[in-house]
């Protein structure tokens, strides 16, 4: 498990500043902490942790020497500019469930033989922290024009040790064809440029 270096936020410095020095304000919160931790991380290691790992990531966070075992809960970023501001950890517990999120990945998206078309990027659930997961993967070359997968048929809702919470029904991927997605495109287009016409003729 990877682990990420952190220290206890400095009292009564304002979170702009730290950022302008090169941090990145967090928490942790947990039940078994007697109120939550407010600590600072550097930003330059903490981006890198983030190319490969996002909301729901397990990982073990060292907080002035003293280690944490954590999942991301959330991550906040400045809207337009996409700047790292805030990120929260929740502190596990070994036999105690949480509730998290699992990345959905598509793999091989050049390879499509089709358009892609998905609902939900992410699958909420339960489980204890040994059974977590953080992504669920999804070889989108199998799966031909008209074909389509739903959260039900995920490897991760037919895990024992997971309850999944996201609604099994719930599309995932349709690969439709790309004739197709055009015609929807420009009957979509054709449909807007009557409202258009109406609304102008109207006012």
């Amino acid at each position: 498990m990877e682990t990420l270096e952190a220290k206890t936020r400095v009292e009564g410095v304002k979170a702009k500043k730290l950022r302008r020095e090169g941090w990145v304000t967090g928490s942790i919160c947990g039940h078994e902490l007697e109120h939550s931790l407010s600590i600072q991380l550097d930003a330059n290691d903490t981006k890198k942790f983030l190319k490969n790992h996002s909301v729901g990531s397990k990982l073990t966070l060292k907080v002035d020497g003293k280690k944490h075992l954590t999942l991301i809960k959330s991550i906040d970023f400045e809207p337009g500019s996409n700047k790292l501001l805030d990120i929260n950890f929740m502190q596990l517990v070994a036999n105690e469930k949480v509730k998290a999120v699992a990345e959905i990945v598509f793999e091989n998206e050049d390879k499509a033989r089709g358009f892609l078309s998905c609902e939900i990027r992410q699958i909420e659930y339960k489980a204890l922290p040994k059974y977590l997961v953080e992504k669920v993967v999804v070889d989108v070359s199998q799966y031909k024009v008209g074909e389509s997968l739903s959260v039900g048929d995920l490897d991760i809702s037919k895990n024992k040790n997971v309850e999944v919470l996201t609604p099994a029904d719930i599309s995932v991927l349709h690969v439709l064809a790309h004739s197709k997605m055009k015609a929807e495109v420009t009957e979509e287009e054709v449909g807007e440029s009557v409202e258009a016409t109406e609304t102008s003729k109207a006012s």
